[in-house]
């Protein structure tokens, strides 16, 4: 019977995302003091990780990564400003945040790693600049976030742009769907930007986490979808416990460490 609670426990967190004790209590219908037994011993076993401090304690699977604020921010109808700590509002903001990435050397990532990590991430990040000049929906910006969680560095990028359909579709007139354009944008050398000759970047993303076994990548822009490498389904099953459809871009990547 306790494992079977366990059980629910995970499936209900897995589900639904980090969830308060409340919300437990109120999904499982057990007593708080039944259900913090089971919670004390899956945090002990592993299985769960304590987030915040009474009395927003929060638990949520160990090894998994949360990216409800990103996702919140992406989500909401209309928004007046941006949260400093993970908004780029311009390629300068982008550019300077790039340079810490190098102390993830420490936590495990490789020094072989380094330069393509840096490279993919600024390739997603200026794309927000590149095609969204004038698209932004109201706040101007990049959502770049990095999380650690075991072996697995996590790198969430969004914006609340146009879309790539939107951007492609003007200068593309043979796009004429979300997923026809998330497609050509990884996979074919496209600009959303004529005149210019430009849009092998990308393709350059999709390619360098194809060249590691232990990576993957997950976009989803309006009602379009990719994923790519090893780990492109993990990256995509976080996004699709939020999203169907989305309002700009959100990009999931996920590297080895160690």
């Amino acid at each position: 019977m306790k494992t079977d609670t366990r059980l629910r426990i995970r499936q209900i967190v897995e589900d639904r995302g980090p969830q308060r004790p409340a919300e437990l209590v109120k999904a499982l219908g057990i007593s708080a003091q039944a259900l913090h037994r089971q919670l004390k011993l899956m945090v002990e076993q592993g299985t769960l990780i304590v987030q915040g401090k009474p009395p927003r304690t929060m638990y949520a699977l160990a090894g998994v990564a949360d990216f409800s604020r990103a996702f919140e921010w992406l989500d909401k109808k209309t928004l007046r400003e941006n949260p400093k700590d993970t908004v780029c509002e311009t390629r300068d903001v982008l550019t300077a945040r790039l340079s810490p990435l190098k102390n993830l050397t420490k936590q495990g990532l490789s020094p072989e790693d380094l330069p393509l990590l840096i490279s993919t991430v600024g390739e997603i990040g200026n794309n927000s600049f590149d095609h969204n000049l004038g698209q932004w929906r109201d706040v101007p910006g990049c959502w770049m976030e990095v999380q650690v969680t075991g072996n697995r560095l996590w790198v969430c990028l969004a914006d609340r742009g146009q879309g790539i359909y939107g951007s492609l579709s003007k200068t593309n007139k043979g796009i004429k769907s979300d997923q026809t354009a998330i497609e050509t944008a990884f996979e074919k050398f496209v600009s959303g930007r004529a005149p210019e000759k430009r849009g092998n970047g990308l393709k350059y993303v999709k390619n360098t986490i194809l060249g590691d076994a232990d990576r993957g990548i997950a976009c989803i822009s309006g009602s379009g979808v990719v994923q790519y490498g090893n780990w492109g389904s993990d990256c995509e099953s976080v996004l699709k416990k939020k999203f169907v459809t989305v309002r700009g871009t959100v990009t999931l990547m996920v590297w080895r460490l160690g």
